[in-house]
């Protein structure tokens, strides 16, 4: 649970909507070099990372593989729409892992407006950022003079 209030995206849930979120979710190991999914695959939730390493590549070509570690949620954005995994995953150590299932988060969003009132206030503070990083890219492209 610690974790789990912990991860960016979940903190807008209640301590009863994570405990919900938690019991509906499913506990995986892996062992180092383990794969857990393939880049394209169909994303049915969000994995948190509890415990250990996760490796992930493929996301874009060229990209340096990046590491999800303890506290981290991985394809979080596949908690609220369907999606697919945005690379492939693989254990760099032994990792304890928490498959949280899309399903269950609509539900407590349902159940808890707060929370999904909350959770589109972060989002949206996240797609303007976005937004205005491609702009500020978008002009240095367009005039070199301006960097």
């Amino acid at each position: 649970m610690a974790v789990m209030r912990n991860a960016p995206f979940l903190r807008v849930l209640s301590e009863d909507a994570l405990k919900l979120l938690a019991f509906a979710s499913e506990p995986v190991d892996l062992r180092p070099r383990q794969s857990l999914f393939e880049a394209g695959d169909p994303a049915e939730g969000a994995v948190l990372v509890l415990g250990g390493q996760l490796r992930l590549f493929g996301s874009a070509k060229g990209a340096p593989p990046r590491v999800a570690g303890v506290g981290q949620l991985v394809d979080e954005i596949a908690l609220i729409i369907p999606t697919q995994r945005s690379a492939s995953a693989v254990a760099q150590t032994t990792c304890e892992l928490l498959l949280l299932p899309r399903g269950q988060m609509l539900k407590i969003l349902e159940e808890y407006p707060d929370a999904a009132q909350k959770l589109q206030g972060v989002l949206a503070r996240r797609a303007t950022a976005f937004m205005e990083d491609v702009a500020a890219i978008s002009k240095r492209l367009n005039d070199p003079s301006a960097s």
